[in-house]
C-alpha cells in the first residue's frame, strides 16, 4: 500500500513537473516593440505583451540584456499597466550613440499563470533610430490646428489686440502673413542650429534670457511710439503707400515672438514632433504652424473692398484698442525683465522710458537715444528667486521624492511652470479650485511645484524624458501610476480629477 502511494505522489510531481516544462514550451508569447526619441540622444522603449487568452500576467517582468551596440545608459523602473484584457506594457529607457540603426538584444522573463504558473522567456531585438519617418499628414495637421488656436488663446490676448490693426487694410493683411512666416520660419532655423550642437531645446525657452527680454522690451517700447503715432517706422524712404505693409510686418514679427510661449490644444504635439525629428521635419511642422497661425488673415484677404471701407468708420476705435494692447504687452515683458534688476535699476528704467518717450515726442532725438543707451549700460542683471510660495529647486531630492518607491505611498502631481508662462497661469486656477483642493486634502495628495523661469537643464532633460519639448508640464504620480499620468498643456479640472482617482 506504502509502495503505490509513493508511486501516485511520484506520477503527480512529474505530471506537475511536465506540464510546467510544457506550458512554457507551448505557451505563445506575444511580445511587440517601440522606440521613439525623446531627448539627446535618449530613447523610450516599450514593449506591449500579449499572453494568450486565459493567461494573466501577474508580476513585472524581469528584462536583462544580452547584447548591445553603443550602450550609455538603460533604466528600468519595473512598473507595468494593463492596456486591456489581454495586453500589459511595460517601457524603459536607455541612452545610446547618435549613429542610427543602434540594435538591443533583450531577454524578457514573464511570471504568468492560468491554471498553473510557470516562467516564460523571450528573446527579443528593438532597433533604436533616431531618424524619425517624415511627419505624417496629421501631424502637419495638428500643427496647423495648433496655430489656428493660437489665434484665440487667452494668454496671448495682447498680441490678438496688436493683431486687429491688420484687418484695416489688405496691404496690411499681407504684411501681417508675411512677418508670421519669417517668424516661424526663423524659429525653426534656430532650433535646427541648437540641436546640431547638441543643446537641450525647449518650445519658448527664450524667455528665460534677460538679453533677449531686454531687447524685446525696446522693440515693444518703440512699436508703442509707433502705434501712438509717436514715430514712423520708415519716414521717407519707403513710399507712403507700402507703410502699412512694412509696419504690419514688423509688429507680426514681434507678435508672433511674444505668442511661442503659450501652448494651445495640438501645438504641444506638433512642436514635440519638430523638435525631436529631423530637419525636414521641423521645417514643415513649423510651415503648418505658421499656415494655421496666419489662417484667420488669408480668410480676410477674401473680404471685398468697400468692406475696408467701412472698417475705415472705426479706425479711431480700432486704433485705441491696439494701442492699448501694445502697452499692456510692453508691460508686460517690462515686468519679467524687471525680475533680474534692483529696485533702482527698475526705476532708472521706467523713468528712462517716460523722458525718452517726451524727448521723441518734442524731436530731440539725439537726447532720448543718450537717455536710453545710459540707462541700458548702467543697468545689471542680478540673479533672483523665484516668488512662488509652494515652487521648490529641482534637485536629487526632487527627483527622489519622484521614484517609484517614493510614489508607492501617495499620489504625488508635479507640476512645472514659469512666471513668463501665461499658460502656466491659467492652469493654477485648477489647482487653486475648491473643489480640487478638498480631493487632494481627502486622498493626502502630495503637490510639487518646479519653477522654470530661470535656464535648468535638468528640469528640461526631465520635460524631454517624458516627450515634451516645453511647459506647461503635469504629471500624476502614485501607486496604480508609478510611471506617471501625464496630463495635456492646459488642464482640465475632469482631467486632474480622473489621473487622481487613477493614481491612487
Amino acid at each position: 500500500m506504502e509502495n503505490i502511494a509513493q508511486k501516485i505522489i511520484a506520477t503527480f510531481v512529474s505530471l506537475l513537473f511536465f506540464l510546467g516544462l510544457s506550458s512554457e514550451q507551448f505557451v505563445n508569447l506575444k511580445i511587440t516593440t517601440s522606440s521613439k526619441l525623446v531627448g539627446a540622444n535618449v530613447f523610450r522603449c516599450e514593449l506591449d505583451i500579449s499572453p494568450p487568452k486565459g493567461w494573466k500576467l501577474l508580476k513585472v517582468p524581469d528584462i536583462s540584456i544580452l547584447a548591445s551596440k553603443d550602450l550609455k545608459d538603460f533604466k528600468y523602473d519595473k512598473n507595468f499597466e494593463q492596456l486591456d484584457e489581454t495586453t500589459y506594457r511595460v517601457s524603459f529607457t536607455v541612452a545610446a550613440e547618435k549613429t542610427s540603426g543602434n540594435q538591443l538584444e533583450l531577454t524578457v522573463d514573464c511570471f504568468i499563470c492560468k491554471d498553473i504558473c510557470t516562467i516564460v522567456s523571450k528573446n527579443i531585438k528593438i532597433t533604436l533610430n533616431n531618424e524619425q519617418k517624415s511627419p505624417r499628414i496629421w501631424i502637419l495637421l495638428l500643427g496647423f490646428l495648433g496655430g489656428l488656436i493660437l489665434n484665440f488663446m487667452p494668454c496671448i490676448l495682447p498680441v490678438i489686440i496688436m493683431k486687429l490693426k491688420a484687418i484695416t487694410s489688405k496691404k496690411a493683411i499681407c504684411g501681417t502673413i508675411a512677418g508670421n512666416y519669417v517668424t516661424f520660419t526663423a524659429f525653426a532655423a534656430f532650433i535646427a542650429f541648437f540641436k546640431i550642437i547638441g543643446e537641450e531645446i525647449g518650445w519658448g525657452m527664450h524667455f528665460q534670457n534677460p538679453y533677449f527680454l531686454e531687447a524685446m522690451t525696446f522693440i515693444l517700447f518703440f512699436l508703442a511710439l509707433y502705434s501712438l503715432g509717436i514715430i514712423a517706422w520708415f519716414p521717407s524712404v519707403i513710399i507712403r503707400e507700402n507703410r502699412a505693409f512694412y509696419g504690419n510686418f514688423l509688429s507680426s514679427i514681434v507678435a508672433s515672438i511674444i505668442a511661442i510661449p503659450c501652448t494651445a490644444p495640438f501645438l504641444g504635439t506638433a512642436a514635440t514632433f519638430a523638435i525631436h525629428g529631423s530637419v525636414a521635419d521641423l521645417f514643415s511642422v513649423f510651415f503648418a504652424i505658421a499656415t494655421g497661425f496666419s489662417s484667420p488673415y488669408f480668410f480676410a484677404t477674401l473680404i471685398p473692398a468697400q468692406i475696408f471701407v467701412k472698417f475705415q468708420r472705426f479706425e479711431n476705435f480700432f486704433k485705441r484698442f491696439v494701442d492699448c494692447g501694445v502697452l499692456i504687452t510692453f508691460l508686460w515683458v517690462f515686468g519679467l525683465l524687471s525680475n533680474y534688476f534692483s529696485s533702482e535699476t527698475i526705476i532708472l528704467y521706467a523713468l528712462s522710458f517716460i523722458g525718452a518717450a517726451y524727448l521723441i515726442k518734442k524731436q530731440k532725438l539725439l537726447l532720448a537715444g543718450v537717455i536710453l543707451g545710459t540707462c541700458c549700460c548702467l543697468g545689471h542683471y542680478e540673479d533672483f528667486a523665484t516668488k512662488t510660495a509652494d515652487s521648490i529647486q529641482f534637485n536629487e531630492d526632487v527627483i527622489a521624492l519622484l521614484s517609484p518607491e517614493s510614489v508607492k505611498k501617495q499620489v504625488t502631481i508635479f507640476n512645472i511652470t514659469a512666471n513668463w508662462c501665461l499658460a502656466c497661469k491659467y492652469n493654477h486656477r485648477v489647482f487653486s479650485n475648491k473643489k480640487i483642493i478638498e480631493l487632494m486634502k481627502n486622498n493626502n495628495v502630495k503637490f510639487i511645484e518646479a519653477d522654470m523661469t530661470k535656464k535648468n537643464n535638468s528640469l528640461m532633460k526631465f520635460i524631454n524624458g517624458h516627450g515634451r519639448v516645453g511647459i506647461p508640464f503635469t504629471i500624476v504620480y502614485g501607486p496604480h501610476a508609478q510611471d506617471g499620468i501625464l496630463l495635456d498643456e492646459i488642464l482640465l479640472e475632469s482631467a486632474l480629477i480622473e489621473a487622481i482617482e487613477r493614481a491612487k
